[in-house]
């Protein structure tokens, strides 16, 4: 009797860093986000499996936060065919289709891109005393991969405004990191990635886009409960959330968040690095470098769809 179940895998993992630091998104919390990573390369169906499970991918690692006094972040992700933009997002697409232009290709690394990254993470407030910020650091965090990854590029003009990670599986599509000129905020570059990667989740056949993961009292995530209706995983259980209306993170936020945590007090991370080369104008290199699209010489800024990852604008 035959079947047409596919029957996939658990991937061999190995733990290469586990240890407990202050929490970026949460100020007060401590984070533990142990770092495995696959003894293989991811195949399609195996990260299908990982991002159901609630896994994130960074670099060449796969994660989840297993913090000790926190339980705030969900992860997110969208039926890309059941998903209805709202009024604004609809008016971030008009701004920008047939004006941005989009490519796909390898994940690369350019001195151009090591500028937006900084500068990006700057600007949302996730640059640490601790941060990489170097040419090495983006290649280990941004070009490594362990899964089947994409660069989404954005540009304006032949100037590169914008970048995404997609990590492509079966019926899954995660957007494992994002990053915008933080001077172009008015056009939203960053809503309109999200849009555009649902439609090329469409047009591929893929189901579910992944938007890593959530918490209802951090700025920098909040814009990823905005796309209904979503799913977040709850739990250990994917509940859906058909608008703001029926969303209980809208009416109370704080108190959504504080249900899922004890606040315990830490040292906060030092931000507002200054005087780097790797985020301020002046030129680190004589030349874009290899894999720089569209480039003019000068930088630009940056931010994270981390771990997150596709941090938006509006």
């Amino acid at each position: 009797m035959s079947s047409d179940r596919v029957v996939v895998s658990r991937p061999e993992t190995r733990i290469v860093q586990d240890r407990f630091e202050a929490c970026v998104y949460r100020p007060g919390q401590i984070a533990r986000c142990p770092a495995r990573a696959p003894v293989e390369s991811l195949t399609p169906e195996q990260l299908d499996l990982l991002l159901d499970e609630g896994d994130q991918r960074v670099g060449g690692t796969v994660f989840r936060t297993e913090c000790p006094f926190c339980a705030a972040c969900e992860p997110v992700r969208i039926d890309v065919n059941e998903f209805r933009p709202s009024r604004s997002q609809r008016r971030a697409w008009k701004r920008n289709e047939g004006e941005l232009r989009v490519e796909m290709g390898p994940p690369a690394l350019s001195r151009r891109r090591v500028m937006l990254w900084n500068r990006h993470r700057r600007v949302r407030g996730l640059l640490t005393s601790y941060s990489r910020k170097d040419p090495l650091g983006y290649h280990e965090w941004l070009v490594e991969t362990c899964a089947p990854t994409v660069e989404v590029r954005y540009f304006e003009a032949e100037h590169l405004v914008g970048l995404s990670l997609l990590d492509v599986g079966r019926v899954s599509a995660n957007s494992a990191y994002h990053y915008f000129d933080p001077s172009l905020s008015q056009r939203s570059i960053g809503v309109y990635s999200v849009l555009k990667e649902i439609e090329l989740c469409k047009s591929l056949g893929v189901r579910y886009y992944y938007l890593g993961l959530w918490a209802a009292d951090s700025n920098p995530l909040l814009y990823k409960a905005s796309y209904y209706p979503h799913e977040r995983l709850i739990n250990g259980n994917w509940e859906r959330f058909e608008s703001r209306d029926d969303d209980p993170h809208v009416r109370d936020p704080k108190g959504y968040a504080a249900r899922a945590c004890t606040t315990r007090p830490v040292p906060d991370p030092e931000l507002g690095m200054v005087g780097d080369p790797w985020i301020d104008e002046r030129d680190a290199f004589d030349s874009d470098g290899p894999g720089d699209h569209g480039s003019d010489g000068g930088p630009h800024d940056g931010d994270p769809h981390d771990g997150d990852l596709h941090d938006g604008d509006e």
